[in-house]
């Protein structure tokens, strides 16, 4: 008889502490819960951390999609070069101290071919001079320093209202945290 005593008090006392743990967890996660929906919460936000990783983003895209654009813009050279000088030399006259003479047709074709040749080269030259790399390296930079002003001067301090149940409305505001040490930093950018 006196273990069947003791299991009933064992149960008594388990289902006491059970339900007395879950009413202290419901307390306090109601109370919580009331802190949070009256006070809101903070969310903090790394600036450096988001520049950064849109920094190296884009260079990385940059990177890699330059030379598909610069070898578009080498095959449309001809054709642009081409709609450009077409008609440019229609008279063939030379005028020199009053006198004018007239140039002959094999002569104004070869030399509008030549004047194609040249500015077409002239375009190669100027697209091949390009320096990838740098370019990467600034549009990079300069989406690092978009990235932290747009940070700084449209979500610095903004709130907004989340309602993750019916009942329950939190007000969240974010802030922006330059970085870790509270350093400012800028990227030098060309661009």
């Amino acid at each position: 008889m006196g273990r069947k005593r003791r299991t009933v008090n064992h149960l008594k006392s388990f289902i006491l502490g059970f339900t007395s743990g879950l009413i202290f967890i419901l307390l306090f996660s109601s109370l919580g819960l009331g802190i949070i929906s009256r006070k809101g919460v903070v969310v903090y936000i790394n600036s450096e951390e988001v520049a950064r990783s849109v920094q190296k983003q884009v260079t990385e895209h940059t990177r890699e999609q330059i030379p598909i654009y610069m070898n578009s813009a080498k095959k449309e050279i001809p054709d642009i070069v081409e709609k450009q000088v077409k008609g440019q030399f229609t008279t063939g006259k030379l005028e020199i101290a009053g006198f004018s003479f007239s140039l002959p047709q094999e002569f104004i074709t070869r030399l509008e071919d030549m004047l194609k040749d040249n500015i077409k080269l002239g375009m190669y030259n100027i697209i091949d001079g390009i320096d990838n790399e740098e370019l990467a390296e600034n549009l990079g930079a300069h989406a690092y320093n978009m990235v932290k002003n747009a940070l700084k001067e449209e979500y610095k301090g903004k709130s907004f209202t989340v309602k993750p149940l019916k009942w329950l409305s939190i007000l969240v505001t974010i802030d922006i945290k330059e970085d870790l040490l509270g350093e400012e930093k800028t990227v030098e950018s060309t661009l």
